[in-house]
């Protein structure tokens, strides 16, 4: 009677005990090698290469709520009020640091301390001379300086709530561009009016 493979026993022992040779079934074996061979392109893919990250997935679940965000506030008025009341909105300016990181940090940094575009930190400002005019500037653009109008591309709600997120800025200077344009005198704080 032969012994079979499944019954053999390793010939070494320890504390009195033996083991069995009990080898992997080879569909396992198969399984286990596939997968370790796809891990190398997925790894070059995704976290090497132009595959979508988790970040991405992240800045496209911000996009999705700030849109479902918008549909709740109706049409804003671009005035002063709406403006500062807007701009304490914790919620509403997370929405639109995305929304400024994706269509405005090209030109003015995502911190916007200025690059191509001036720096939105500091009390100078070129074609801004009240809180109100933020939302015309970022709608109509500055074709002549290289600002694009993006009344075409956005909602006027996403304007007005872009318009408070680009006044926020002034409460964080940032060392960046040098200053451009006039003084404008410091927004008056929801908290004041």
């Amino acid at each position: 009677m032969s012994e079979s493979t499944q019954d053999r026993l390793f010939e070494h022992e320890f504390d009195g005990i033996r083991e069995y040779d009990n080898p992997l079934p080879r569909w396992w074996i198969a399984i286990f090698a596939l997968s370790v061979a796809a891990a190398f392109p997925y790894v070059l893919y995704y976290h090497v290469g132009a595959g979508p990250s988790i970040h991405d997935a992240l800045e496209a679940e911000k996009v999705a709520y700030a849109n479902r965000l918008l549909a709740t506030y109706g049409e804003l008025a671009g005035d002063e009020p709406t403006l500062l009341r807007y701009g304490a909105d914790q919620v509403a300016m997370t929405a639109m640091a995305g929304l400024f990181r994706g269509k405005c940090a090209t030109c003015h940094l995502a911190d916007g301390s200025g690059n191509v575009g001036p720096n939105l930190t500091d009390d100078r400002w070129i074609h801004v001379r009240a809180i109100a005019d933020l939302p015309r500037v970022i709608g109509e653009g500055v074709p002549d300086r290289g600002m694009p109008a993006w009344n075409e591309q956005l909602t006027k709600t996403q304007i007005v709530l872009l318009a408070s997120y680009v006044a926020t800025m002034r409460e964080q200077p940032l060392p960046g561009k040098a200053a451009q344009g006039e003084p404008v005198p410091p927004w008056t704080s929801h908290d004041e009016r």
